[in-house]
């Protein structure tokens, strides 16, 4: 197996094992005896394993490289997993998650890394819509544990299994990991690296806190907001994560016809032009709109990602992409908060305008940011650093 091919197929299981809590949690709050409400515990459990490994990811890294790193987060995420297949002790239930957590935010994070120096624009797109693939599979392995055995261990079974053969492929190869540190022409200065780094943070936050604020609110924007059925909403909905990852899987095939600069732009304002027609919500059509901001969003993460090591040095991508998915992870949950105090102060149709709001921010930062990889090359020509 190549290494793109095993980088598929970790991002596969990962975005299966993110996917299945919700659907398997109904079945678990009825047998441990626990309130449907109690699944936000496990939800904070798990980012805060995840926010606690990305942050750290850079020094861990820096100890034991890729390879190592990579296997032994997949090792936590084995045991998570697996412990909430087997256990049936609620303690021991509500620290898998932290182990999920933590094991996710490490492999997710030392993926993405080495895959900002291995790979490029279109097989970063194709890498984050395999996410995209495995969260849609994750919740019909769980439906089918559900209803072969009516509780979920079966499918958390199949998920560890999953687990061990992704750690036994990256234990055979995890001395193949990339580990070129040099710094490329044109290396920023240390001031010009700060200021780069932190406006690479802040549109991971942003960008995060729009595609979160959109997943999270835009169910209840349609159904409480403009009345529309359970069952329509939810399909809008699942229409925008849809978008999110054909625009990825679009951008993977097509990709190389576009510079990055072109495919972040033309990602935002396609994202912005799905938000206000949201927003304004035409002849009661606005939520045609969700899936046309999946498909301008689809591009944006993967892209920046890749562009990292770039526009802040070879040397240092491992750090800041540890701390870009720490951002991203603050973003996904604080930008959907400040939002909901907003719809819940204002009504439901401001939901969209607050998006649409933090979507124009994530847009102007994203011309800052182009306009400060601007670098300059030894014979004193100002070069794009995208």
């Amino acid at each position: 197996m190549g290494m793109l091919a095993l980088a598929f197929v970790v991002f596969i299981s990962l975005g299966m094992v993110d996917g299945s809590l919700g659907v398997a949690w109904p079945s678990m709050s009825t047998v441990f005896g626990r309130s449907l409400a109690d699944l936000g515990f496990l939800l904070v459990s798990a980012g805060a394993g995840y926010l606690i490994a990305s942050l750290f990811y850079g020094r861990i890294h820096g100890r034991l490289g890729t390879g190592n790193v990579l296997w032994v987060g997949t090792a936590l995420l084995i045991v998570g997993v697996g412990s909430i297949a087997l256990t049936s002790a609620w303690p021991l239930l509500a620290l898998a998650p932290l182990l999920v957590g933590l094991g996710g935010g490490l492999v997710d994070t030392g993926m993405n890394a080495h895959a900002a120096l291995a790979f490029d624009v279109r097989s970063m797109n194709l890498l984050h819509a395999c996410f995209g693939v495995g969260a849609t599979l994750g919740p019909i392995l769980i439906t089918i544990s559900l209803t072969s055995t009516g509780v979920w261990r079966a499918g958390y079974a199949v998920l560890a299994g999953l687990q061990v053969v992704v750690g036994v492929a990256i234990w055979m190869r995890r001395r193949n990991w990339l580990a070129d540190t040099s710094p490329p022409e044109g290396v920023p200065a240390p001031a010009q690296r700060k200021r780069r780094s932190f406006l690479l943070i802040l549109l991971f936050l942003l960008y995060t806190g729009v595609e979160f604020g959109v997943g999270q609110w835009a169910f209840s924007l349609l159904s409480e907001g403009r009345g529309l059925s359970t069952a329509i909403a939810g399909l809008w909905v699942s229409a925008f994560w849809g978008g999110l990852t054909l625009g990825r899987l679009g951008v993977g095939v097509v990709g190389h016809r576009w510079s990055a600069t072109t495919t972040l732009n033309g990602g935002a304002l396609i994202a912005l032009v799905g938000l206000a027609w949201l927003w304004a919500n035409p002849g009661g059509l606005g939520a045609l709109g969700l899936p046309i901001t999946g498909l301008g969003l689809a591009p944006i993460f993967p892209t920046l990602v890749t562009l990292t090591p770039q526009r802040i040095g070879r040397d240092r991508s491992t750090y800041s992409i540890g701390y870009q998915l720490a951002a991203a992870t603050i973003g996904a949950s604080a930008v959907p908060w400040l939002i909901g105090l907003v719809g819940e102060r204002a009504g439901f149709q401001a939901l969209a305008g607050s998006i649409f709001v933090v979507c124009l921010s994530l847009a102007v930062v994203l011309l800052v940011s182009e306009r400060e990889a601007r670098v300059l090359t030894a014979d004193g020509v100002s070069r794009p650093g995208v």
